[in-house]
Formats: C-alpha cells, structure tokens, sequence
C-alpha cells in the first residue's frame, strides 16, 4: 500500500510520485532532484483598468519545470482562477512535462495564469488584464513559439488565446520573425486564427481512445461498456459523445448543480441538445436526478470518468466506488489515499497524465503546423486525420505504461511516470556527463 501523506499539498504529493518513479527506475539522486526542480519560477503584480476607471490589483504567475530539451519551448496551459498561485503552478507544471514525455512529445511543462475570477470581470477587463499578462510576461522574454507556448486552461478560452497571440505579435513584429501563430495553441478555428480543427474536441476524444484500449487489453472485448461521467465541461461532454457513437451506455453525467441518470443509458445528442439552452444538465426530462456523490458511487457502471473537480476520490469514498475502471479526465481528482484503496481492490486507475493528454497532443499538431515543423506524427489534413493521429500517439503512451508497469509491477500512475522519466533519463544523463 502507498505510503499516506499527511496534509501535504498537491505540489507535495507530485514531488512523491517523482521519488517513487526514480526508486523504480533506480537513477542517481541528481536526475530525482532536478526532475523536482524549475527552469523559471516568475511572478508578478499586474495593475489593470476598470470600466470605471480605477485600477485594480491583480496576481500572476509563470513555471518552467526544468527539461533537458533546451532545444525545444515549454508548454502549458494559462489560468485564469482565484485560487492560482506559483505553489499549485509548479505541481501542474511537472505534470504537463510527464505528460509531454509519456507521448514523446519534446517538450518542457510549464503552468502559470492569473488569480482572478474571470467571470467578475467585463470582456473588455478580462481583456485587458489579459494583455497586461503579456506585457509583463514579453518583457521578460518569457513567451515566444520556441520559447513557451500557452494554451487554455481553467478560465480561459480560445478566443482569449487569440488575444495574446495579437498582444505578442503587437510587441515583437519589429523584433523577430513573423511566425506569432505559434506563440498560443487551442486559438479560434478559421481564415486568421491559425487554430487546428479537432483540438475542442481532442481531450474528451482521447479519455475514451484511452479506455477503450485499457478494457480491451484487460478484459478483451467489452460489449457497451456502462460509464458514468462527473463534469459536463468540455472534456466530458465530448467524451459522452464519442462514448454514445461507439455504442457505450452512458448511464450518468454530471455539472456542478448535479446529475442525471439512465439505467438503460442517457441519449446524449438530446442530452447536448438540452445543455445548449439550458447550461446545465439538471432537469433534462429523460433521466432521474442524482448528485454528484451518488454518481461516484454507481453500484451498474463499468468505467467512471471524474471530468472535473480535483481531489473528488478520496479515502472516504474509494471504497464505495463501484466501476472496474477509473479514467482521470481532470487533473487529480484522486488522491494518494484514494489511490492506495483503488490498488488494494483491484480498480484500475489510468491517471491524468496519460487519459487527458489528447490536448496536449493536438496542441502540439497545431504548434508545429504553426512554425513548419516537420514531423511525420503531424498531420496536415482534416479533423478525422488530426483525431486519428492523436489517437495512434495515445495508445503508444497507454500500451507502454502498461507494459512498464507488469515490468516493475507497480500502478499505473507511477508506470506512467516511470515511462516518462525513462523516456528523457538518457538525456539528462548526456547533460550532466557532457
């Protein structure tokens, strides 16, 4: 059983799953050190104009993990939230690099964003503190396509991606070359925007791509698999869709006002439908009500995909979670106690460094399509060629953690760290030889 940790923070416990993998992997105590340290750790005040007129005062922050691919950007999302902070960065940014590892791709982690609610906020505000962001960020010579490449997360979206991409542009077009599209991915779609069809839906699609390929190598064929699905954002809800086409029962899906439930399964084109008009999935007329609670603790499903909230696994619950399987669309919704209760039942945890990496995948398709990358993984063609790509790249990452965790014998949360760790070691042992 994984050893228990105290009221450590979620910074904390990423640090322990770092020293569990190189105890695995048995590399020398420098590589676990530097695996555990930045490149970049800023932060900054931003003072930023109100529509009334008076300034307001406002938190930022940005993290490199370190990386041996000094050759190559850093690359993570930018959040806009209250309750961000250089602590909860740093975590999230050792995390985008496992993730970048565990699919091969050759980058560097990075996080980073605003302690803001954006919804309190006017568009033109939020669009100023965003482009106050950028200032400060460019004059430090942190952004840059082969530097640090953003791309939405909690509280941001597309088109406050473009505002940045147009921001940087503004300030480097005397300085340096023209390729500004590559400075953001998850940007708008269309004539202009540079963005990449296929990344809305691309982490949604690969939590399923994911599930489907862990049931099968474990079960063999499952015929309409039962899943329930906590969060209705968009990586649940494009999970929902791409798990009603392949024919699974999704049985339950829920928002941060509730749930709804089906035994025989939701119809999840009337289902969005729905969601459309009313922002929510509570009261959808063909379903039961459920809550959020009731939902992890299924007792008919098969798979749960926790698509929201952080830390919604926990020591009081694991043991009244049903499902064989457990699909991480969030970012850490398990907690290492869970997680150790999860091992000794026997459910099978694909953690969110690999179930979730469909974005990053794609977002690194459109950054190389951005700056004329060559790469044979990239695809130049349509949305079903980039979803199909992104789907090849994920099961290469899942099929290798699952083999290296029969190989160590060990979770696979902590395979997938040891895949990743193992696939960058040999370049940080050519670093500090050289």
């Amino acid at each position: 059983m994984a050893k228990k940790v105290e009221h450590a923070s979620h910074f904390d416990r990423i640090r322990t799953r770092i020293d569990t993998a190189c105890t695995t992997l048995g590399v020398p105590d420098w590589m676990c050190d530097k695996l555990k340290d930045f490149k970049l750790v800023w932060s900054s005040g931003l003072e930023v104009k109100m529509d009334d007129g008076a300034l307001k005062h406002f938190n930022a922050c940005r993290v490199w993990h370190r990386s041996p691919h000094t050759d190559q950007p850093h690359k993570g999302g930018i959040r806009f939230h209250p309750f961000v902070n250089v602590d909860m960065m740093q975590a999230h940014a050792i995390e985008m690099s496992i993730k970048c590892w565990l699919m091969g791709i050759a980058m560097g982690g990075a996080k980073g964003g605003i302690a803001v609610d954006p919804a309190l906020l006017s568009k033109e505000e939020l669009k100023r503190l965003t482009e106050a962001y950028v200032d400060e960020l460019d004059e430090r010579n942190i952004l840059g396509p082969f530097r640090d490449v953003p791309a939405p997360d909690v509280g941001t979206n597309p088109e406050i991606m473009n505002w940045i991409r147009q921001r940087y542009a503004q300030r480097r077009r005397s300085r340096e070359d023209a390729r500004f599209a590559g400075v953001v991915t998850g940007k708008l779609v269309g004539y202009g925007f540079d963005g990449i069809i296929g990344r809305n839906e691309a982490t949604g699609n690969g939590v399923i791509t994911v599930l489907g390929h862990v049931m099968e190598r474990t079960l063999g064929f499952v015929s309409q698999p039962r899943v329930a699905i906590m969060g209705f954002g968009n990586v649940g809800m494009h999970a929902a869709k791409l798990a009603y086409e392949l024919g699974y029962k999704v049985v339950a899906v829920s928002d941060v006002r509730g749930g709804v439930y089906h035994p025989a399964g939701l119809n999840v084109p009337k289902l969005c439908a729905y969601v459309d008009a009313a922002k929510t999935v509570v009261g959808f007329p063909d379903a039961d009500a459920i809550t959020n609670a009731e939902l992890l603790e299924l007792r008919d499903i098969d798979a749960l995909i926790p698509a929201a909230l952080e830390h919604v696994l926990t020591e009081k619950n694991a043991s009244k979670v049903s499902a064989r399987f457990i699909i991480e669309g969030a970012n850490s919704p398990t907690t290492p106690e869970a997680d150790a209760i999860f091992e000794d039942r026997g459910v099978i945890v694909v953690p969110d460094v690999c179930a979730n990496a469909g974005g990053v995948t794609v977002s690194f398709f459109e950054w190389a399509r951005n700056v004329n990358i060559r790469d044979e993984r990239v695809p130049a063609g349509n949305r079903d060629e980039v979803l199909a790509s992104m789907q090849n790249i994920l099961i290469g990452g899942v099929e290798e953690m699952c083999r290296n965790a029969e190989k160590y014998k060990t979770s696979l949360r902590n395979a997938a760290f040891v895949t990743a760790i193992g696939h960058v070691a040999p370049l940080f042992i050519a670093k500090h030889v050289a």
